[in-house]
């Protein structure tokens, strides 16, 4: 008898992924954590209930969520990064030139403990030297930071989405979206995904008309993620500066997904996307 996992998008649409085996199963302070190897995509990190990632198409969530902003900064050295714990965005912010200094604010210390035992790929980066990570409530510890002269570049939230009672549900409100603006460095950067906007429209919706208060310019873009629920996924940027839209420094290494030309294509925005967007980005892009 086959095995599958199988997740709600809606209450009208499930995915499923045929798996070989469960491997790790338990449940943390903050969620259920479980690892799977699925037979297209090999090993998957599920958290609540929910597929995060898979070794299979990573490389696509991480390289954009990373790449866009970073490569749009003319001088990215402080970057934090908000969740995150099974490394693989940390992999790629420390493939950028000029990046000094990386903090990863994770809540769950299991999260980084179950993906270095079995996400090896995701994990490689988390012995350099330049990355620093801190077990704690990403949006506690922005907080703290109005009070210290610690400030970033470029901040990246890396997050479960903000559903129940999840530990990623505050990391989606006006006032964290307040303490991100504040940790910036003048000209900085903050990016966080804004889930499938098949279903989870308000997700889009939300974010952009709350950072197209706070921020100078809000910008979305987008990239097709198997993983995810409908394929496209979102991604929405406050800047304090720097336009998101044309990359101006280049990557000296290869990559699986990301170009220039990928990033420029990203903030083509259909229709459907621009009408679900709050700010006045609907009237320029």
């Amino acid at each position: 008898m086959s095995l599958w996992f199988v997740e709600s998008a809606s209450s009208g649409h499930k995915l499923e992924w045929k798996i070989r085996r469960e491997v790790y199963s338990t449940q943390s302070a903050f969620q259920h954590i479980r690892v799977v190897e699925t037979e297209q995509f090999g090993m998957a990190l599920i958290l609540d209930g929910i597929m995060q990632t898979t070794m299979g198409d990573e490389f696509i969530y991480h390289e954009m969520l990373a790449f866009v902003p970073l490569l749009s900064h003319p001088a990215p050295k402080r970057v934090l990064i908000i969740g995150g714990g099974d490394g693989g965005l940390s992999r790629e912010v420390l493939k950028v030139p000029g990046v000094e200094h990386v903090v990863m604010v994770e809540i769950d210390p299991i999260v980084v403990d179950v993906a270095k035992r079995y996400f090896p790929h995701h994990t490689e980066s988390l012995n350099d030297s330049r990355l620093h990570i801190v077990f704690e409530d990403g949006a506690a510890f922005l907080k703290s930071q109005a009070h210290t002269p610690e400030k970033f570049d470029v901040i990246l939230v890396d997050s479960t989405d903000p559903e129940g009672d999840g530990p990623g549900q505050f990391l989606y409100t006006s006032a964290f979206h307040a303490d991100v603006k504040n940790a910036l460095n003048p000209g900085g950067i903050y990016v966080q995904h804004t889930g499938a906007p098949f279903y989870n429209p308000e997700v889009l919706g939300m974010v952009t008309e709350d950072v197209g208060k706070k921020f100078p310019l809000c910008q979305t873009y987008w990239a097709t993620v198997p993983t995810y629920p409908g394929g496209i996924f979102t991604f929405t940027a406050g800047s304090l500066g720097p336009d998101l839209s044309q990359p101006i420094r280049t990557l000296p290494c290869e990559t699986q997904w990301y170009t220039p030309d990928i990033h420029r294509l990203a903030f083509a925005l259909p229709p459907y996307l621009k009408n679900l967007i709050r700010t006045e980005i609907k009237a320029t892009r």
